[in-house]
């Protein structure tokens, strides 16, 4: 790699992964080519890329950015896995799920939300549940008590009919 390639290179890695809010560096020591590939396609399906870094040009390409603050985890064998939209609670849980399965390299550091975090951290963010799984019962937790308020009218309602009816048939057996 010349000159002129390394300087694209630090361009682009600046350019694209410097400015997500949400990125993972990971240790892809004993990842073979077939899991590898496994693992891009199951990032991929969650609308993230994997992508593998040498870490001298990472380190002069994340320099200011957040993390350039996470220079000592640049060692190794590492690529940086981000997300391309805004769920970084599900490109989490593929790397967790992959490390499990495979048992390979692991999250050595993360950048959510432009704050640095821990492997613990890390871990604690994987077990969250989706984002969608949060709306849902955000809205189960809205609709409750007007389900309740329906119910509860709904009882009124039907004991009242019960004693007219009750009222009713008295009056009639008179």
């Amino acid at each position: 790699m010349n000159r002129l390639q390394k300087q694209q290179e630090i361009e682009c890695l600046g350019e694209t992964i410097g400015q997500s809010p949400h990125a993972f560096l990971v240790d892809f020591t004993g990842l073979d080519v077939a899991r590898s590939t496994d693992l891009r396609t199951q990032l991929r399906n969650k609308d993230g890329v994997m992508r593998i870094v040498k870490n001298r040009l990472a380190k002069r390409a994340f320099v200011n950015t957040a993390l350039g603050q996470a220079e000592s985890a640049f060692v190794g064998q590492t690529a940086i896995v981000y997300p391309h939209g805004e769920d970084a609670v599900a490109i989490a849980r593929v790397l967790r799920d992959f490390n499990k399965e495979h048992e390979v390299g692991g999250v050595k550091i993360g950048l959510v939300d432009g704050q640095l975090i821990t492997p613990e951290e890390f871990q604690s963010l994987a077990d969250l549940p989706s984002r969608d799984e949060l709306v849902a019962k955000a809205l189960q937790l809205m609709q409750y008590p007007i389900t309740g308020l329906v119910t509860a009218l709904n009882s009124i309602l039907h004991n009242f009919v019960v004693v007219l009816d009750a009222v009713r048939q008295q009056r009639e057996n008179e």
